[in-house]
């Protein structure tokens, strides 16, 4: 039985859904693939604002002893905390590129969860 009113049910064939999920998460891994570069001053500057996102920035790898800790430095001396230690530890003296989670914390400082390295050149010691 047929109502004058009724609304026609079409079904799409199934690759033509596949397809259209595929281009959407395509989409979507394109845009989460993207960071920000932001030069170390402006994470000093403007620390809250860019907690808890994936960043770059650009600078000189350095340490210290006691306790061991690594941090990254611009000329004007703006420093962020780089972890784990094992990520920068063979980087110290040189002009990196680190990519990673940033966090901004009252209690722990600024600090840069590395999981991309690129050395740039090497910088002064």
């Amino acid at each position: 039985m047929s109502y004058a009113n009724q609304p026609k049910i079409v079904l799409r064939h199934p690759s033509s859904v596949v397809l259209s999920v595929v281009v959407v998460l395509s989409l979507l891994g394109a845009c989460s693939d993207t960071t920000t570069d932001v030069p170390l001053a402006r994470l000093v500057e403007q620390q809250a604002e860019y907690d808890g996102q994936t960043l770059s920035t650009t600078g000189i790898v350095r340490t210290f002893d006691e306790p061991r800790h690594y941090w990254i430095e611009d000329d004007d001396l703006n420093r962020v905390a780089l972890e784990p230690d094992e990520a920068v530890s063979d980087y110290v003296g040189e002009r990196i590129r680190v990519t990673g989670d940033y966090r901004a914390d009252y209690e722990t400082g600024r600090i840069l969860e590395a999981t991309q390295v690129t050395v740039l050149d090497a910088g002064p010691d």
